[in-house]
């Protein structure tokens, strides 16, 4: 029998890991159609039925989140068996099959269910976000046809018919793929807090599959026993890739993340790799390796994938608690509303005056019906329905406002990736190269990196 590689447990996702999370708002679409044909009289709506209209489209909002943030989870559990595949399939070939076959079959075999998966997934996606658009339908078409062919590509493996190279770029397209699917349901997120989550998510999946195409490279560089500068500028650059992604993944996960993360990389473990990093990016052009190092590099960067992907998980547990959260608070409110609106009703109707009606001038209500910050310095009537439109302003104003920090952010980074793209077209030089183009030249100008990225991209149109 073929023995087990001493690393094959750290890599080895564990099996089951998606959390069995159910639809958690229990507010369901069919529920909320019912109660607008029941409780409104759709031919004279008034602003009370709208108020508890937009409350209810708000908890109906949550649900659409959560059966997303099940995707999303899918889609991560999915990119870390996959990486797994990857690293046991170029471990096979680097080693003409005479090594990793056993735990290749295992990992396969454990793979086999992971497109029904993402098909179950997909489905409650799309049942509750019937607004799915174009781009993110076609993204999940390239996804569907990557694992039809997915099988094929095995095939090429078992039988040696495909290089070294080639295999890890092809699980990389895939992979690739999968996480361009996560960033755009991050872009379209209409819920600040869960909107943060989704772009610390993002960085750290993205993070973690440079983190696994490195874990590659040194493979096969301690499998060849030499140093060769084309793998060696490509360590480089993913070890570069990964500092920066690991640093926004940090900036918007939070301070219970953020120490989360500084303890995982304080281990010896981490340490040890640092080492055979420093083995691998300082030596010379042709120096040779120890080969057996070769095994103690990929069970360290197996064991740093599997501390990322519990880092990950403690991500997706946080975000369902959040939505959790607010479900509640937001069923809470819509019953308050109900109830609020009830004692409103039985007060004595008051006299056709100006005193708390719309067109009282000396009620603020321009900050409100605009989605502005309210002003605190004037007091509001209470028990009127001006009161609660105008909490209900402000509730809105202020989740756009913790949006549009999330929103910038990947706008900038959308516009960054563009301006980078464009550089590596008319050089010839790669993506660490364009990046560190754009650092250095914020540095010199004193700007930042995504206003240096505007002017590449604001020449270029000009040109056009």
């Amino acid at each position: 029998m073929q023995a087990r590689h001493p690393g094959y447990r750290a890599y080895c996702p564990p099996r089951g890991g998606l959390t069995d999370c159910p639809i958690i708002v229990g507010f369901s679409i069919d529920r909320t159609r019912m109660i607008i044909a029941t409780e409104f009289n759709m031919k004279d709506f008034s602003p009370d039925q709208t108020i508890i209209l937009a409350k209810i489209r708000h908890i109906e909002e949550l649900e659409r989140l959560s059966a997303c943030t099940v995707f999303v989870e899918t889609i991560g559990l999915i990119i870390h068996q996959i990486q797994a595949e990857r690293g046991a399939s170029c471990l096979y070939l680097a080693s003409a099959g005479q090594r990793f076959g056993r735990e290749r079959s295992d990992i396969i075999e454990q793979n086999q269910g992971l497109e029904l998966r993402f098909r179950e997934a997909l489905q409650r996606h799309l049942e509750h976000d019937s607004m799915v658009d174009a781009k993110q339908l076609t993204l999940i078409s390239w996804i569907l046809l990557g694992f039809d062919q997915l099988k094929a590509l095995r095939h090429q493996v078992t039988l040696h018919k495909i290089s070294f190279p080639d295999c890890i770029q092809s699980f990389n397209r895939f992979v690739g793929c999968l996480i361009s699917l996560i960033f755009d349901i991050t872009d379209n997120a209409v819920n600040s807090k869960i909107s943060t989550y989704l772009l610390a998510l993002y960085n750290l999946v993205q993070g973690k599959e440079f983190a696994g195409q490195e874990r590659a490279v040194g493979s096969y560089m301690f499998g060849s026993g030499q140093v060769q500068q084309e793998h060696q500028q490509k360590l480089l650059e993913l070890i570069a890739l990964q500092d920066r992604h690991f640093e926004l993944f940090c900036q918007f996960g939070g301070h219970q993340l953020q120490k989360a993360w500084a303890a995982s990389m304080d281990t010896s473990i981490h340490q040890r790799h640092r080492q055979f990093r420093g083995k691998l990016t300082h030596a010379h052009d042709g120096q040779a390796v120890k080969t057996h190092d070769g095994d103690e590099w990929f069970e360290l960067c197996s064991q740093r994938l599997t501390d990322i992907w519990h880092l990950q998980c403690q991500l997706i547990k946080g975000m369902h608690d959040m939505l959790e959260t607010l479900a509640k608070e937001a069923k809470n409110d819509l019953e308050k509303t109900r109830q609020y609106l009830q004692k409103v009703r039985r007060q004595p109707a008051q006299s056709a005056t100006l005193d708390s009606a719309f067109f009282n001038l000396s009620i603020p209500v321009e900050n409100a019906y605009t989605f502005l910050a309210h002003d605190s310095q004037h007091a509001y009537p209470m028990e009127s329905i001006v009161s609660l439109l105008q909490q209900q302003s402000q509730q809105i104003a202020e989740i756009e406002n913790e949006l549009a920090e999330t929103k910038q952010a990947l706008a900038e980074r959308k516009q960054i990736e563009r301006a980078k793209g464009l550089l590596m077209s008319k050089r010839g030089i790669s993506e660490v190269e364009a990046y560190k183009i754009l650092r250095s030249t914020a540095m010199e100008q004193n700007r930042k990196i995504i206003d240096v990225a505007d002017n590449i991209l604001a020449k270029q149109n000009s040109l056009s």
